[in-house]
């Protein structure tokens, strides 16, 4: 997940900074990218690959994945797996 966030990053956002957040509890593991880059409509992203496939994978192995964005706000893209 946080590859391919990060490979959006580079990619789409025009961002000039972004960050990468990991938290492990004995409960849960959280995987967060945070961009400053353009944002994005999240309700009017088209289907595919890119953050489909992310949540996906995430799915398959229990876990959510959030996206928040709005255009002009960055974006942050959030994994929480329990454990």
């Amino acid at each position: 997940m946080a590859q391919e966030a990060l490979t959006n990053v580079r990619k789409h956002s025009g961002a000039r900074a972004a960050s990468t957040k990991l938290i492990f509890t004995a409960n849960t593991s959280v995987v967060e990218v945070r961009d400053d880059g353009c944002g994005f409509d999240v309700a009017a992203l088209p289907t595919g690959y890119g953050l489909d496939a992310m949540r996906s994978r995430v799915e398959q192995v229990g876990g959510q994945l959030t996206v928040h964005s709005a255009p002009g706000a960055g974006a942050t893209i959030r994994t929480e797996i329990d454990s």
